[in-house]
């Protein structure tokens, strides 16, 4: 399997290299957090002033590279922690079961999504496009130019095509933390809550599965009081860490069958 294929599994919470089955290491500390808040950062600023502001319809972003030293990370700050020291935190009041629990909620209550993101592997790679999410089960990401991948979920199953080499792969969902996602409720007897963070504007918690053929773990942040999914951070077996980040997000529009036809079907994948 290409590199470039295996950094698309982790975007998607895969990691299909990861075969031994280590113990996970502890969840993210804040500083790890932190750098990849930081990476996030440093690579939109290198992105933006390599080249005049574009859509991502007319012109493809380059593949950045960020620094592998970060900068200085600022105290107590991590990806849900974010905004002037000293203002209040959201649901500061609650406990962390009582904020999980909304977030849960909102999940399992999400019907459709769409809109752009921008994904930082864990190397510091940089890319781009669109994806679409339509609850329970289906996904698409849609890779910007030089990338040239395809990754959709569909009936249990995530498949990734590699345009250039002419192949497409398939791993079960299940075997993801994508399941905390797809899934059409949270198992909450499979979901460990590992970690609950308030920021001044924002959540994020953390989960890990029970079943210990779950590759990593995922967190999930969104916006607050009024959530809406902004982010998430996919933790591989080794520590690697993906951050995704959705922009231009659009609820509740239609979305067509045929954006989540598994890549080597072709034509009419679903009958609804």
């Amino acid at each position: 399997m290409s590199l470039a294929v295996m950094s698309a599994l982790s975007l998607i919470c895969l990691d299909a290299a990861a075969t031994a089955r280590a113990p996970l290491p502890a969840p993210p500390t804040e500083a790890t957090m932190a750098a990849a808040s930081v990476a996030m950062a440093a690579a939109t600023a290198q992105t933006e002033s390599a080249a005049p502001e574009t859509t991502l319809e007319t012109t493809a972003p380059e593949t950045t590279k960020v620094d592998a030293e970060p900068a200085p990370l600022p105290e107590a700050q991590d990806l849900a922690v974010e905004g002037v020291a000293g203002d209040p935190l959201v649901f500061a009041e609650e406990s962390d079961k009582a904020v999980a629990d909304k977030l849960i909620a909102y999940i399992e209550n999400i019907d459709t999504l769409q809109g752009d993101f921008t994904q930082v592997a864990p190397s510091g790679a940089v890319s781009e496009g669109k994806f679409y999410l339509r609850r329970p089960g289906l996904l698409r990401f849609e890779y910007e130019p030089p990338q040239p991948l395809l990754i959709v979920a569909n009936g249990g199953m995530v498949y990734v095509h590699d345009d250039a080499l002419d192949t497409t792969d398939s791993y079960p969902v299940g075997k993801t933390p994508l399941k905390f996602l797809l899934g059409k409720k949270i198992d909450r007897d499979d979901a460990k809550i590992v970690a609950v963070d308030r920021g001044v504007d924002n959540v994020a918690v953390t989960f890990a599965s029970e079943d210990e053929e779950t590759e990593g773990d995922l967190t999930l942040i969104a916006s607050a009081p009024d959530l809406v999914l902004r982010r998430w951070i996919v933790r591989d077996l080794q520590g690697g860490i993906t951050v995704v980040t959705l922009d231009n997000i659009v609820a509740g529009k239609r979305l067509a069958n045929r954006l989540f036809a598994a890549p080597e079907a072709g034509g009419r994948f679903l009958d609804r």
